[in-house]
């Protein structure tokens, strides 16, 4: 499942964002699952809307979807690099926004 991290600083890379989910497989998942909990992918998102304001994103793939779904549940609202970040489920990635 991927998990999309709204508004990461322009200073966040993709160690950032390994680390800020890893919080909460190593927190969470040190039991036996179906199947161990990894990040199998990380990128930065740069989107540039019509008026021509960069905003950066960050993509997290995890699996298996029930480790996802508590990063998300965990880690909406937290700080990563002393910013507030939205943290949530993302489905598609629309290429024609993407730098």
């Amino acid at each position: 499942m991927n998990i999309f991290i709204q508004r990461i600083t322009d200073t966040t890379t993709r160690k950032d964002l390994k680390e800020f989910a890893n919080r909460i497989i190593e927190k969470w998942f040190r039991l036996p699952f179906s199947a161990h909990p990894e990040i199998v992918s990380c990128r930065i998102l740069t989107i540039t809307n019509s008026m021509g304001v960069i905003q950066r994103h960050g993509l997290v793939d995890v699996r298996p979807n029930d480790a996802a779904l508590k990063i998300i549940k965990n880690l909406n609202g937290a700080y990563l690099n002393e910013k507030r970040v939205g943290v949530k489920q993302y489905d598609r990635i629309v290429k024609d926004s993407l730098n």
